[in-house]
């Protein structure tokens, strides 16, 4: 557990050069630090396999009931699968660390806030999720903003010192859940997301989602895996995906829930 914290907040970062360039936001193109970036959730805000995921695109869930998850990943600069490094020389990908936090609101819905680690210079971006009180039936709203600050950068590492861009990010979004094995998720927004964005996600038998989406400005495929555990009284698990972006760029992510 601890290893794994450490890969977390120590996670390098290099923004692939293919995605780079002016308004192109490579930093938020992989692993999105918010809720269903890799993993599922319920429409009551519960990490499950059962709930709507994406890969970089928002979900119109939030976390809620405290959930924790701490999550990595890395996406290459070919269809190989690596682990990132620091070394541009040695370039392998762009790799992320995120912690996300469910908070209930009680009246007044839940929300869930995060925080990324984009790169081993230190870059990072903190983001918002707020998910509006009674709601009911297959169709849930989720309102939030990736990087408060707007410091993340438009560009990429090794750009974004030169980036008179912005990388704030607001956005709307909406879930509907046809089937308890299927999520459909769609919005827009401004900024990273002003080409709005679309996912679909299925679950297959018991512990294995496909998930396929629309960034705003790619198509993007992967297959998650769950496998579950416990931790004290309470049900924890990690889930393990494997994507394609933009057909030619290999993704992993691994997210631990508490």
């Amino acid at each position: 557990m601890r290893k794994f914290c450490s890969l977390v907040f120590l996670a390098p970062a290099c923004a692939l050069a293919q995605l780079g360039g002016a308004g192109q936001y490579p930093q938020f193109r992989s692993m999105s630090g918010l809720p269903g970036s890799g993993f599922g959730v319920s429409s009551k805000g519960q990490v499950s396999v059962w709930g709507a995921m994406s890969l970089s695109s928002p979900i119109g869930y939030s976390l809620s009931d405290w959930e924790v998850v701490l999550a990595i990943g890395n996406l290459s600069a070919n269809r190989t699968p690596a682990f990132p490094k620091g070394n541009e020389k040695a370039l392998r990908g762009n790799g992320t660390g995120t912690i996300l936090l469910g908070v209930p609101l009680g009246n007044y819905g839940s929300a869930t806030v995060s925080h990324m680690i984009l790169s081993n210079k230190g870059d990072f971006a903190t983001n918002l999720v707020w998910s509006p009180p009674r709601q009911r039936g297959p169709v849930r709203l989720a309102l939030g903003v990736q990087d408060i600050s707007g410091q993340g950068g438009t560009q990429g590492e090794g750009a974004n010192g030169q980036d008179p861009g912005e990388s704030r990010s607001y956005f709307v979004a909406a879930t509907w859940n046809p089937s308890a094995r299927t999520h459909v998720s769609l919005g827009l927004g401004d900024t990273r997301f002003r080409g709005g964005f679309v996912s679909a996600s299925q679950t297959i038998g018991d512990r294995t989602k496909a998930v396929l989406e629309h960034d705003g400005y790619n198509w993007n495929v992967g297959l998650a895996f769950d496998v579950p555990f416990a931790v004290g009284h309470r049900d924890s698990g990690v889930t393990m995906t494997l994507g394609l972006f933009r057909g030619e760029f290999a993704y992993w992510s691994a997210a631990v829930r508490f």
